[in-house]
């Protein structure tokens, strides 16, 4: 506004001063030439000074103007970046702390079991080795208690392993009640405990053994109605200055529980270097890594025993499938030698896969060579009972329809089935419903047998040894045998008495009127292939 009321004030003076001083016309004829210096021409020189002055300033305000404006947009951008900078400290503290929280987390998950909350296996070994390398440096006694609960099975099979989870998780928490530090109770695993004292005496671990004993014996656990009693098997490994290594101190403590259990359950045992009960199971041991390799070099090796019928109009025999181990040296060694400890640690179900696959194997090859109406009987183990994998085993072969389902019969025994009644019995059914059949072993040595019988669907008893080789001689023991055939046969059942060891005895089990026998009075076991001949 200024400039124009300057340019205005200026475009006044000089219309004035050309319409008083000089007509139009004069100054059209009139040449131009500098003027003289005149009060107007002062006054535009001045205004002109002026002008530029005005517009030198005009120019320095517009480019403080650009300055100011560009200095607020690098604090728009240096404010954002500190925001965003600020916000990132803070997703990172979070991020630190949520990460420090996890592997907190994880850190316990490592040392600890999911389930119950007490230590791991792997923590309670760093926990042993500590103690071994503590005991060889002073003269403290240590002890590591290795404990097994009898009869835990009994709550899996007839509620299920949800309420077998519950039960230990309760009993894991009223145990560690039971522990002070620095003692350390650790689950190994399933049913398995164990637990290391700390600077006690020989008499002070018996008594805090037994305490824990008492405590597990006291407990009750509650499920769908039904109340749940369990008891534990204690082995016990001292733990002085001559110990060699946490390996051997575990060892230690699992043979002892071992014999705790083989001597009745609900007992401890103490390790002792010249026991011999425990250098037996010391022994068997020994047969843990030959198993495993005796599977990978196939020298297991494949026998049977006749069963033959007590018809003589019958043309044909059946066969028990048996096992034998070939070692090195060509010496054939007998399941009793090496069965014991399949079962103790686990390896039976590698067996039974290798009997039931050789076996299917074998009868493919010679299919056309066997009678038609013959059997063979697989032996299967409790633990195969409820494996999953022996299932997807045997069905797997039976759909590939090498051989004849009903040439094909498995065993178990009644206390085996028994105390896995529910699993038994579905295993049982699936096997069935392709055809093969079902033979009840060592019927007859369980307890409430005639009971049970009504709830297995088997085609087979396999009359208990122990009644039939005093046949001739204690009464009850013929008794015993008569009922069993009698009660077979009332439910549509075959009847097979074991231990036929002489022609007497077999003339007795023909009157009775069983319908098959086994024994070495009938024939010996021999290689599968002689049975060719």
């Amino acid at each position: 506004m200024w400039v124009k009321s300057v340019m205005n004030k200026k475009t006044t003076l000089l219309t004035s001063e050309i319409s008083t001083s000089t007509p139009v016309s004069t100054l059209a004829s009139t040449p131009v030439s500098t003027p003289a210096s005149t009060p107007v021409s002062t006054e535009l020189q001045l205004m002109s000074l002026e002008l530029i002055k005005e517009r030198k300033i005009s120019k320095a305000l517009l480019k403080r103007v650009k300055a100011n404006l560009e200095h607020q947009a690098n604090v728009s951008e240096v404010f954002e970046h500190n925001s965003l900078l600020l916000y990132q400290i803070r997703e990172t503290k979070k991020e630190l702390y949520n990460q420090s929280k996890s592997a907190e987390k994880l850190n316990y998950m490592a040392r600890h079991d999911a389930l119950t909350g007490l230590l791991n296996r792997n923590e309670f070994e760093l926990k042993l080795k500590q103690a071994v390398n503590q005991a060889k440096k002073s003269s403290t006694l240590f002890a590591l208690c290795f404990l097994d609960l009898d009869q835990f099975k009994v709550v899996n099979d007839t509620s299920g392993h949800l309420a077998g989870d519950e039960m230990l998780k309760q009993l894991s928490t009223i145990l560690q009640d039971e522990i002070e530090a620095p003692d350390s109770l650790a689950r190994l695993g399933g049913d398995e405990f164990a637990l290391v004292l700390h600077d006690y005496s020989l008499n002070e671990v018996k008594q805090k053994t037994i305490e824990i004993m008492q405590v597990v014996e006291d407990f009750r656990f509650a499920w769908d109605k039904k109340i749940f009693k369990v008891s534990v098997s204690v082995g016990i490994a001292l733990i002085d200055s001559t110990a060699v290594s946490y390996t051997e101190i575990l060892k230690q403590a699992d043979i002892a529980c071992y014999e705790a259990k083989n001597s009745g359950r609900n007992r401890l045992h103490i390790y002792r270097e010249k026991d011999e009960n425990l250098l037996l199971q010391n022994d068997q041991m020994q047969w843990v890594p030959r198993i495993t390799e005796a599977l990978e070099r196939d020298q297991f090796r494949l026998y049977v025993q006749t069963i033959k019928p007590t018809d003589n109009s019958l043309d044909y025999v059946h066969y028990e499938i048996l096992i034998r181990f070939k070692d090195d040296n060509g010496k054939i060694i007998p399941p009793g030698a090496f069965l014991p400890t399949a079962e103790r640690y686990n390896l039976i179900t590698k067996i039974d896969l290798w009997v039931i696959e050789k076996t299917f194997e074998w009868l493919s090859e010679h299919i056309k060579t066997i009678h038609p109406s013959s059997h063979f009987s697989i032996n299967l183990s409790g633990q195969s009972l409820g494996d999953e994998k022996i299932l997807k085993c045997i069905t797997h072969l039976l759909k590939k329809k090498l051989v004849p389902a009903k040439m094909v019969h498995f065993e178990v025994t009644e206390t085996m089935a028994i105390s896995n009644l529910k699993s038994a019995n579905q295993f049982i059914k699936k096997i069935k419903s392709f055809g093969c059949g079902f033979s009840l072993d060592d019927f007859g040595s369980g307890l409430s047998s005639f009971g049970y019988l009504k709830n297995l669907a088997v085609d087979t008893l396999k009359i208990d040894g122990i009644f039939v080789r005093d046949i001739l001689d204690d009464p009850i023991d013929a008794a015993m045998v008569d009922s069993i055939n009698t009660i077979g046969h009332v439910m549509g059942l075959k009847t097979i008495a074991e231990f036929v060891e002489n022609d007497e005895i077999a003339n007795k089990l023909c009157e009775i009127g069983v319908d098959f026998l086994q024994g070495y009075g009938i024939s010996k076991p021999v290689p599968i292939n002689d049975i060719l001949t």
